[in-house]
């Protein structure tokens, strides 16, 4: 399979480069699955080869389960913040895209 000029489908830059193509609002909020436990939900990441990369990155760094599914990032427990201001200073959207 090749790649547009090379690039590893799995870095950060990929990531971010893709991203900015079609940066359009964030939704950052919680909510309660049918278990009633809370989820953080990051919807408006469309992309799912650039979101990949972010996905593990936060779960690793955040220490819970996580997946992708629909144009939807689900994160278990509440991350609001955290996730709000890795987003920003990652540099992977602006603080005033964010919803």
């Amino acid at each position: 399979m090749l790649f547009e000029d090379d690039e590893n489908l799995n870095s950060m830059d990929y990531a971010l480069k893709k991203l900015d193509e079609g940066t359009s609002d964030i939704f950052i909020y919680t909510n309660t699955n049918k278990f009633n436990k809370l989820v953080t939900i990051i919807q408006g990441l469309n992309d799912k080869d650039a979101v990949k990369p972010i996905l593990q990155e936060l779960k690793k760094s955040i220490g819970t389960g996580g997946t992708y599914k629909n144009g939807i990032i689900i994160l278990q427990g509440n991350h609001l913040e955290y996730v709000k201001k890795y987003l920003v200073n990652k540099n992977i959207i602006k603080r005033d895209r964010i919803r």
